[in-house]
């Protein structure tokens, strides 16, 4: 499914009522990078009082964001309403990769072999591939995606929100380049390190996608790239452009990534609402 919308995506937090969401934060050992990750950790109302398994969103933050990012009203609300447990680790500058130049710079390897295993045992979760998603914007859309795409069988659902989802156009980059060497000597591996490659290799219902990206975002070209790829490929997914009435609401900033994971945590849900055997 693809679309595009031409209206604000204001959310009215009212409507959702006070959150009542609990948020921790915790230092998760990294044996694979040697040290502690900060990660925050939203609880949903009731969590105390139950004795209920909860799905779990993995949010990924952007560049120059941290582990707090996403502690924000309207995350916390949408938490409650979903009744779901988000967890937010701090990433850094890593791209959510394992970087082939940097050997302690190893990302993707912490959320799927450290953090997960972490959560699960010390939280109430469904641990389930059906009870998992991962959600990010800007660097955090390219780490959910690139993650998510290399590791259907421990997630079920991506939520990608403006995300540099292909590293190529965008080798002038600083960042990138510390992670991945010039794209001059070393091209493999921006090409093999692009979530786009990886979205080359998915077949029709290995997860669910939903990207939602402003009209006036840098990013926007890579994620229609990937649209048509998925598209020509018959591989189902949501692509959703926005085109907001003013630059705040089409373009890359944190309020459009806020407005956009409702949207987002809706998709996500109605994975999370079968019975958890996928």
């Amino acid at each position: 499914m693809s679309g595009q919308l031409f209206v604000g995506m204001a959310v009215a937090l009212a409507a959702f009522g006070l959150s009542a969401a609990d948020v921790r934060t915790v230092a998760v050992k990294s044996a694979l990078m040697n040290k502690d990750v900060p990660v925050s950790v939203i609880l949903p109302k009731g969590y105390d009082a139950s004795s209920a398994r909860y799905p779990v969103v993995y949010m990924l933050h952007g560049a120059g964001n941290d582990h707090r990012t996403y502690v924000h009203e309207s995350v916390l609300a949408l938490v409650d309403r979903h009744q779901v447990i988000a967890v937010c680790p701090f990433g850094g500058a890593s791209w959510w990769m394992d970087s082939p130049v940097l050997p302690w710079m190893r990302y993707e390897s912490f959320v799927t072999r450290e953090l997960v295993p972490y959560v699960d045992a010390a939280f109430r979760t469904r641990p389930t591939r059906g009870g998992r998603a991962l959600v990010g914007h800007s660097m955090g859309g390219h780490g959910a995606c690139f993650i998510g795409f290399r590791n259907r069988q421990m997630f079920s659902a991506v939520g990608n929100v403006m995300g540099g989802v292909d590293l190529r156009p965008f080798s002038s980059r600083a960042d990138l380049r510390k992670l991945l060497g010039s794209p001059e000597e070393h091209p493999a591996d921006w090409e093999r390190f692009s979530a786009v490659s990886e979205a080359a290799k998915l077949r029709n219902g290995d997860i669910q996608l939903t990207t939602v990206v402003g009209t006036g975002d840098f990013f926007f070209g890579v994620n229609r790239a990937m649209h048509e790829l998925l598209s020509s490929n018959r591989v189902a997914h949501v692509h959703l452009e926005i085109r907001g009435a003013d630059d705040e609401h089409s373009t890359h900033t944190r309020t459009f990534a806020y407005e956009a994971m409702p949207i987002v945590f809706g998709r996500i849900s109605e994975v999370f609402a079968d019975d958890g055997s996928k």
